[in-house]
């Protein structure tokens, strides 16, 4: 199961930035974001954009695993739940994009 509670997220997030002897200013200089911004996903507040999440990852030495996401096979609820998570982490411009792509792959499988 992916944890997609925000206040789980941010504490992950805020205990590897602890971790790496870290505070929230050079955080987000290294991450290219703003300390708000940060600071809103620490405190669980809000999603972090799907680039931003990478960036996080990359520069605290994250896995996906930290947060919950197991690299075996995964169920069609995990799968969902994952799924709903991304959309949900998703700036609000790239969403008609996402509906665009389910849109195209159910035409493709009534297609075939």
């Amino acid at each position: 199961m992916i944890y997609d509670d925000k206040n789980f997220i941010g504490n992950v997030i805020r205990n590897a930035r602890k971790q790496a002897k870290l505070n929230q200013s050079e955080l987000s200089e290294k991450l290219g974001m703003s300390e708000k911004n940060l600071g809103n996903i620490e405190n669980g507040r809000q999603y972090p954009q799907v680039n931003n999440f990478l960036r996080i990852i990359e520069v605290l030495n994250l896995s996906l695993e930290d947060f919950g996401v197991k690299l075996t096979k995964r169920t069609d609820n995990e799968a969902k739940s994952e799924l709903i998570s991304k959309i949900l982490a998703t700036p609000t411009g790239k969403i008609k994009l996402y509906n665009k792509a389910f849109n195209l792959i159910d035409e493709a499988a009534l297609n075939n």
